[in-house]
Parts: C-alpha cells; structure tokens; sequence
C-alpha cells in the first residue's frame, strides 16, 4: 500500500503536468552547460522572443508554461546566434529535439511531435536537391552559350519540381497537420490551359482571383511563419494594379475575407502593414490609400487596437486632406497676379490640362523644379497645358523679380489681401507642391517628380484629344 506522503507526491506531479500547456527540450549536441539559448517565433518579417533559458547539467535546455504558446514556426537561437526552425502546432506542444552545432538535418531529430517529425523529414529530402541546385547555379554562371544555360534551367526545374512533388505528398498525407498549411502557399497558383493559352487579361485576373487559394486565411499561425510577409508584399506591389482604387479594392477583400474567416491577428496586421505601406509609398497618389485606411478602417472603428493618440492623428489626418484627393475636382481659388488688378479663378480656367503649383522663389527646391516646369510650359503650351502658379511666400518684390528674371510667362498668382483659404483647402505646408488637374479640375496627379511632368502632361492631353476626338 503507497503511504500517503508518495500518493500527494503523485497527485502533485499530475497537477503540475496537467498545468503545463507546453514543455519543450532541445538536447543541443554541442552546448555546454550554462550556455543560453533563445525562444523565439517568425512574426511576419520580424522574430519575437519568447524565453531564453540556459543549458543544464545533462546538455538539456527546457522552455515550458502554463499557457499553451501561440502557434507557428518558432526558431531557437544558439550562442553564436545560429540557429534551426521547428513547428509548435496548436496542440502536443510537449515534445523533445535533438540536433547539434553544426545544424545538419540529418541529425535533427524529433519525439513526440508529428509536425516536427514531417518537418524535419521534409528538411532532410531537401538536402539532396538543395545541394546539386546549388552546384549547378555555380556552373550556369560559367556557361558561355544558350545550349549550356538552357540545360542548366531545365535542370534547375526538374529538381523544383522533385521537390514540389514533395510537398505535395506531405499536404495529401497529413492535410490537417499545419506544416501542410505552411507548404501549400508555396505552390503556384494553376492556372487552367485554356485561359493560359489565351487572354493575358484573363490569364492575370484568374490569377489574382486565386491567389490566396492556398492559404488558410481563418489560421493567426501562418502570421508566425517566414512566408507570410513576402506573400503579402508580392501580392499588393506586384500582383495587384498600382492603382490607387484598384488596391483599395484588394486590401479591402483581403481584410474582409481574414476578418470574416476569424483570424483577428492577421486582420490587424494586414490593415496595419497596408496603412504604414502606402504612407511610406512615393508613388503619386497612393495617399488616396492612405486616406481610406485611415477613414474607412481606423476612424471608422474597425481598429480596437488603436489608441487614442493614433485614432486623433488619423482624424486629424483625413480632416486636413479630405479636399485633395486624386479623383476629387480640386478646391476652387481666386487670386491676384503680379499687378493686383486682375484675378484668376481656378475653375475657370479654360485648359485641357490644368497644373496647379504651390512655389516660392526663395524655396532651394523649387529653384531645382520650377526651371523643369517651364521647359514643360514652353513646349506644351499651344497645346492645351495652362500653369496656375500660386507664390506663398511674403517677399512679393523679390517674386517679382524672379518672374522677370526667369520670363515665367505662366499665371503668376498671389494672395495679395490675405483672404484666400487654398492654404487651408490644399493643407499646404510645404514647397513646392505639384496638382495636374484634367479639364475638369479633377485631380489626376499629385507631385509628380518634375523631370516626369512632361511625360505626364503629354499622356493627359493624349487621353484627352481620344476622347474628344481631336487630331493630334
């Protein structure tokens, strides 16, 4: 009969064991001990750490919990920041590996951890392929002729595809297991012989469709894996048309379709990483993204994790902007020119394409642009391009002169009895700022580089001739 000293033993260590969500050991073959080791997982293109603990007296480092860790691919980071990849599934998060220093595959093993065993038998089969890939990368660079080069591509392909069968077989084998959601974005989208035989148009738009039919779009996890954060960024600046509109329509897919599949982390991400992506963005018009992130998902409450200062920066941000986005007719302004006499009001002017400046003659960057500008204005002129130049500085004698001096014969605008509000309406802060409006006044083109307006111009007034039907 057990006393009762050994029965609450017992009892204690099956509550303890039934507490911990996870207990993860690396036996580290070439660690000593005292040495420590990082936990940490992929978080799209970063590595968070999770824990770092040091190795003990039987060569062992342990990291458990009493809360189940999130799932993912993790890494462990050694000593000399080396480090091998493994998977923590959402369940059987206890299990043991076994690796060494040098990080050899084929001594990378694993007990109690199905994902893992995959994984790592995964990683193994790779190395054979991996290697004659690499070795025949090193002889293509030597090839002095399309025979030799062409075999070496077939070749190349041929080991891809010995090693997409792979994943394949993995994916078919153990379909529930999330290495096979980690392997299945990595095959390319089929696109069906009869539309790739076909229109191009149709080929790319069948394509976009399903794009993301191989991702798990309801699973946080894949937010933890090396392929998310290329997948995201091939998607919005390669796949999808650098359209303002256009990525306005696929962002808002894409987070619809995370949102309503449940996965709350990857639905913050996407919205955020959008957000930050094109405010960065240096393409004209892509503030217009901007804008709408920040009405339509932030300040529209769609955001719980903004705080209150960010939520106040972007209210702020689609007040001061919400006049003066590509597609909206430009807000109107009524100035002076040089003599104060007459006044130009923008609306009226009478001109296929309409470019709005904002300068100062003593601004060193618009010293650099407004001579591009007037290369433009001289040579387009006559053919339909007007320059409404606005001057925003105080100096009015010394703009003057440098209209003179540089016979910028465009319209030259000021506001001479401080009663205009364009500074408020275009939120105008900075020199110069550049608008092309079309015969509308509606706003094409934001800050084009001044190098590029011409070619610029140029496109709008061909647009505008096609559909006007006039010669060129």
């Amino acid at each position: 009969m057990k006393s009762l000293t050994t029965v609450f033993l017992l009892f204690l260590l099956g509550t303890l064991t039934a507490h911990a969500q996870y207990d993860i050991q690396f036996k580290v073959n070439g660690l000593q001990p005292g040495e420590e080791c990082i936990l940490a997982h992929y978080y799209a293109n970063q590595n968070k750490i999770v824990d770092t603990a040091a190795v003990n007296s039987k060569g062992i480092v342990r990291y458990s919990g009493t809360e189940k860790l999130l799932n993912g691919v993790y890494i462990i980071v050694l000593p000399k920041k080396t480090y091998i990849e493994f998977i923590v599934p959402n369940d059987d998060q206890s299990f043991e590996i076994t690796f060494d220093t040098s990080l050899s595959p084929q001594a990378k093993s694993v007990v109690g951890s199905l994902e893992n065993q995959i994984f790592f038998d995964f990683d193994k089969f790779s190395v054979g392929p991996g290697s004659k890939k690499r070795k025949l990368i090193q002889e293509y660079r030597k090839c002095e002729d399309d025979e030799c080069k062409n075999r070496i591509r077939d070749e190349v392909a041929e080991l891809d595809k010995e090693v997409d069968v792979k994943r394949m077989e993995i994916i078919t084998e153990h379909p529930n297991t999330f290495v096979a959601k980690l392997f299945k974005p990595i095959l390319e989208v089929e696109i069906p012989e009869e539309i790739k035989n076909g229109d191009s148009d149709e080929a790319y738009l069948y394509y976009k469709k399903h794009f993301w039919d191989h991702f798990d779009l309801s699973d946080d996890g894949l937010l933890r894996t090396p392929i998310f954060q290329g997948k995201l960024e091939y998607y919005i600046g390669k796949v999808v048309l650098q359209d303002p509109d256009t990525l306005i329509e696929a962002i808002d897919d894409l987070a619809g379709r995370i949102e309503a599949a449940g996965a709350s982390e990857m639905y913050k991400y996407v919205v955020w990483w959008n957000t930050n992506h094109h405010e960065e963005s240096e393409r004209i018009c892509m503030d217009k993204v901007l804008y709408h992130m920040a009405k339509d998902y932030y300040v529209a409450g769609k955001c719980d994790w903004a705080d209150s200062s960010t939520l106040a920066k972007m209210t702020e941000y689609i007040e001061k902007t919400k006049l003066i986005q590509c597609g909206k007719v430009a807000p109107n302004m009524v100035l002076e020119d040089t003599t104060y006499l007459r006044t130009y009001e923008l609306h009226k002017i009478n001109a296929p394409v309409t470019l709005a400046i904002f300068w100062s003659h003593t601004c060193g960057h618009c010293k650099k642009e407004i001579p591009k500008i007037k290369e433009m204005y001289d040579s387009l002129h006559d053919k339909g391009v007007e320059v409404y130049a606005v001057y925003t500085g105080s100096d009015v004698d010394g703009w003057k002169k440098y209209i003179r001096e540089n016979k910028l014969t465009w319209l030259n605008l000021v506001d001479a009895y401080n009663d205009a509000t364009y500074r408020k309406d275009y939120n105008q802060v900075k020199t110069p700022e550049l608008f092309l409006l079309d015969e509308n006044k509606v706003i094409k083109y934001k800050n084009p580089p001044a190098e590029n307006v011409g070619k610029i111009v140029e496109m709008m007034l061909e647009e505008y001739n096609d559909a006007h039907n006039l010669d060129k």
